[in-house]
């Protein structure tokens, strides 16, 4: 049995209200609600490593990264993604990009490759934050985040992989040349036909080869073009449309080709055991896939649901800083030029997060060190990867240091497993931090230059409420 043995959705802590972009446009809202947006500091990268960390697994053999976003063209983002989470060289890492169904392609890669014998689990993340021409209806629709899926075999499967069609169509919907920053839309009447048509294809050939009827689907798990669209095509295919799983549209938007895996996430919060789920992506083709929930789902309850993410936020006070959050690194390329020496130097404890532990009293410190602050000895030092919870120990709030979005919160973080690292605190209101607050440590972009984007850790609360 192979399937699904986790899942894990990252959405963005900064919203911004539909009605702000309107008005900044002198036009009416498309839509009521709110969509997520990245802060300055986020990017497909960073929001990945939350989602993938989210899952929280003991042991991961590879890590396959899809995004339309991706930061970098020319260098494995995924292999980025593996060091932050400290993952040995023999890693299986893989990018799939260049389409909104990314992430169920690379689905399938994880599920052959668990198939063909491979070791597992292979995590499969999806993410995006897609920019749209500013005034574009895309502009609201739009919304940025992150979902995870573990791909395993046996007793720990929640979902098993009942079966799978895919088609190839070069259908123009959604297209971004090499040189474009902004997303071209053809969305029309005859956009809406051709989804209708591809996604169609998919689903018939799914439920021919698993010998499934629509009545048989709890949940049916269709791409966001146009809610209406989804509805109606699903009810033309032969469901009822309560079978089709909402799409958080009004508080989340169109989050790219983490969509399906978001939605996915989202129905396997109140699944059943027996229950079958009918998941497609869409874009270029479609892919379609049937899973079968297991009773393994029931003993996996307990983790932050989306519900608990969507509580509280921050929320952009005008459309410009909404703007300036998302442009601001791809106008300030003024940072320090970092050659290869120095970073493979570094990355020990810039991305990998490592401190040195004792082996003569057992202290934790970072960065790492060659003499033991407490007890002296230069004998058994290692290396140890530091704890991503922390609490903090103290802070400060400065309003001088040069930041695209001040103030800056400085805080001294006390990690789980011991060690104290010096941060900036990110995703908080200076007036909700607190001594003792639980945060997480969390990679964030703080700066670019060199032709690489710089980053580093920060933490932000562990909670999703303002405090």
């Amino acid at each position: 049995m192979i399937g699904i043995t986790g899942y894990a959705v990252y959405l963005p802590r900064h919203r911004i209200e539909r009605e702000k972009i309107a008005a900044a446009h002198g036009t009416k809202p498309i839509l009521g609600g709110e969509r997520t947006a990245i802060g300055f500091d986020e990017d497909a990268v960073t929001l990945a490593l939350e989602a993938v960390q989210a899952l929280e697994l003991p042991e991961c053999r590879g890590i396959y990264f899809a995004s339309t976003t991706a930061p970098y063209l020319e260098r494995m983002n995924a292999a980025l993604l593996a060091a932050a989470c400290d993952l040995p060289e023999e890693v299986a890492v893989a990018d799939f990009a260049h389409s909104l169904r990314a992430g169920t392609v690379a689905l399938a890669a994880a599920v052959d490759r668990v198939a063909a014998g491979g070791q597992e689990p292979i995590v499969v993340v999806a993410a995006d934050a897609r920019e749209a021409p500013p005034e574009s209806p895309e502009e609201q629709w739009f919304g940025d985040g992150a979902a995870a899926l573990a791909i395993g075999r046996g007793a720990a499967v929640l979902a098993e992989v009942r079966a799978r069609a895919s088609v190839t169509d070069d259908f123009l919907d959604f297209v971004r040349r090499d040189k474009d920053e902004h997303i071209t839309s053809f969305a029309s009447r005859f956009t809406l036909e051709g989804y209708r048509r591809i996604v169609g294809r998919a689903i018939a050939q799914v439920l021919e080869h698993s010998g499934v009827s629509p009545s048989e689907v709890a949940r049916v798990i269709l791409p966001p073009l146009d809610p209406k669209a989804s509805v109606r095509t699903a009810v033309e295919l032969g469901f009822r449309a309560d079978q089709v799983q909402g799409m958080l549209l009004e508080r989340v938007g169109m989050i790219g080709c983490a969509t399906p895996f978001f939605l996915l996430s989202a129905a396997l919060e109140t699944a059943q055991p027996g229950d079958l789920i009918l998941m497609v992506g869409y874009g270029s083709g479609a892919d379609a896939w049937l899973f079968e929930v297991t009773p393994a789902l029931e003993r996996s309850r307990g983790r932050s649901s989306i519900a608990d993410q969507l509580e509280g936020g921050l929320r952009f006070p005008s459309y410009e800083l909404f703007r300036k959050a998302r442009e601001y690194f791809r106008h300030h390329d003024e940072g320090p030029v970092v050659s290869n020496i120095f970073y493979e130097k570094e990355e020990v404890r810039t991305i990998r997060l490592r401190g040195a532990e004792c082996g003569e009293c057992g202290l934790r410190q970072f960065p790492p060190t060659a003499v033991c602050q407490r007890c002296r000895s230069t004998e058994g030092l290692r290396e140890v990867k530091l704890g991503r919870r922390g609490e903090v120990f103290t802070y400060t709030v400065d309003w001088l240091a040069a930041s695209p979005m001040p103030p800056t919160i400085l805080a001294v973080v006390d990690v789980e497993g011991g060690g104290r690292l010096y941060l900036q605190m990110t995703d908080v209101e200076p007036s909700a931090v607190r001594i003792g607050m639980p945060v997480r440590v969390t990679l964030r972009r703080l700066g670019a230059g060199g032709g690489l984007y710089h980053y580093y850790w920060k933490c932000r609360p562990e909670g999703r409420s303002d405090g």
